[in-house]
């Protein structure tokens, strides 16, 4: 029953051939958890590298801002000295565009001379771009770095040259962060990839022990015995092992009581069977005999024509003695495999009924049977238990106590199953307590349990209970079972 239970428990949790049928069914659709490891891992490294990327392009257009204004203000101090540099009656144009034309190309800014009818330009592709063909539109764009112009007016008393446009140039700075975004994505990426890598394998090796623990749980389902997981890799799989490793002891354990048990139960019934024959050999076979004997012998006397009345008498007397005492005999038998009137009557009536024979068949032994509550609430498998153990116990009394006192009594209480008395008024499952005593020979300090003790014990773990054989302090054995009583709901 409990190998039962427990197989149960492991088929549920670890998986059975059903469960194993449904993970294979299931594992279309569902993930490993080393993929998902792996693919949780990639999502974070990449999310990284967007973020970083993110945060450099929402960086660019102040970036560029801040620096234009700043060559801005140079540059246009540069422009107004040369300006001034410039003598007051000579054409300043000419000079400037030699000065201009000198410095080559700057960075992060233009500067051109425009005519008084020349338009401002206001928008960077009035620029002159070309040499920055890889410098994505878009990217200039999301930047949103406009160029920004300070006009320099060139005026000589009353004749107007002109202007100087400074013209802020973002592309210079915009094709340095484009190159930093592509170098820090490429590096990343290759980055990204080695550390993928290594974590794939950290996570392989990390849950290498979940082989080790389904090759275990396969072994047990399979009902080996003697499985051992080893105990490795982190501290949450060697919790793991270690119960697994519990639950295989636990399971060979109760594999081994089971075989025991049933090598008991079934050495109990070959002793009750040979007692049962022993019975009907010792007991039934004279009285058969008896029974044909008589029957022989009024079969001559009818034959011969002679009838004595007191012979007939006589044979007819010893065929009813012989048949009396089979009837007993017989009712002893069918008492012993059925008790009578349990089914029927309940097991109050029918254990006064089975007192109630021993008081005539043995009154040597003053027994008593205290039944302070009602027992027709009590199920059938707890009510036939409970015969069979005061069946069994008083039984010992006659046999073995050498007694002349015993009493029976059966009680209700509260307390957990194996507790002693003194926890009885704990809140706890309700229980039958049946206790057997008498004032006899009393019991060895290591006792050896026979048939009868040993069935009793056996029928009592049946249902969960607790039993003990104590002696008892005034002189004498205590048989004390302790049965949890099964709910309504629990019995349907």
């Amino acid at each position: 029953m409990v190998l039962e239970k427990t197989n149960e428990l492991v088929n549920r949790h670890v998986g059975g051939p059903t469960s194993r049928a449904n993970s294979h069914h299931e594992g279309v659709n569902m993930i490993s958890l080393k993929a998902s490891s792996n693919w949780l891992v990639s999502v974070a490294l990449i999310a990284t590298l967007l973020i970083n990327l993110l945060v450099q392009l929402l960086h660019a257009g102040p970036r560029i801002r801040a620096e234009a204004g700043s060559n801005l203000r140079l540059t246009r101090e540069f422009v107004l000295k040369s300006i001034a540099n410039i003598p007051e009656t000579d054409n300043p144009v000419p000079p400037l565009q030699s000065l201009f034309a000198n410095l080559g190309d700057l960075r992060h800014v233009e500067i051109k001379i425009l005519g008084a009818k020349d338009p401002t330009p206001g928008h960077w592709s009035q620029l002159n771009h070309d040499r920055y063909h890889d410098l994505p539109e878009w990217f200039v764009k999301v930047a949103g770095a406009a160029p920004r112009v300070i006009l320099i007016p060139l005026v000589r008393g009353t004749h107007d040259y002109g202007r100087v446009a400074i013209v802020s140039n973002p592309l210079d700075e915009l094709e340095e962060i484009w190159s930093d975004m592509t170098w820090l994505a490429s590096i990343s990426v290759v980055a990204t990839l080695m550390i993928l890598i290594v974590v794939i394998f950290l996570i392989r090796f990390a849950l290498s022990p979940f082989n080790a623990l389904q090759a275990g749980l396969a072994e047990l389902e399979a009902g080996r015995s003697g499985v051992k997981i080893p105990v490795r890799g982190a501290s949450e799989f060697r919790n793991i092992s270690n119960a697994l490793n519990s639950l295989a002891a636990t399971l060979d354990r109760v594999k081994n009581e089971n075989k025991r048990l049933v090598s008991e139960l079934i050495e109990v019934q070959d002793n009750e069977r040979k007692e049962i024959g022993r019975d009907l050999h010792d007991e039934a076979g004279p009285c058969l005999f008896s029974i044909r004997a008589a029957v022989t012998a009024l079969q001559d006397s009818v034959s011969q024509g002679v009838l004595d009345r007191d012979r007939v008498a006589h044979l007819s007397s010893i065929i009813d003695r012989s048949s009396t005492t089979l009837q007993l005999l017989f009712r002893g038998l069918l008492d012993r495999l059925r008790p009578k009137g349990l089914t029927e009557l309940g097991l109050e009536p029918a254990l006064r009924s089975l007192f109630a024979t021993w008081e005539l068949s043995h009154p040597e032994v003053a027994l008593r049977l205290a039944l302070p509550h009602d027992l027709s609430s009590l199920d059938k498998n707890t009510a036939f238990t409970a015969y069979r153990i005061v069946q069994e116990g008083v039984t010992n009394i006659f046999r073995h106590a050498n007694a002349d006192w015993g009493q029976v009594k059966l009680n209700f209480a509260l307390g957990d199953v194996g507790a002693k008395e003194t926890d009885a008024d704990q809140d706890s499952e309700p229980r039958l307590e049946i206790c057997i005593e008498d004032n006899g020979a009393g019991i060895s300090d290591k006792p050896k349990m026979g048939m009868g003790l040993l069935g009793m014990r056996e029928r009592v773990y049946a249902l969960g209970g607790m039993f003990e054989v104590t002696k008892r302090s005034a002189g004498g054995t205590l048989v004390r079972a302790l049965i949890p009583l099964v709910e309504d709901d629990e019995e349907e």
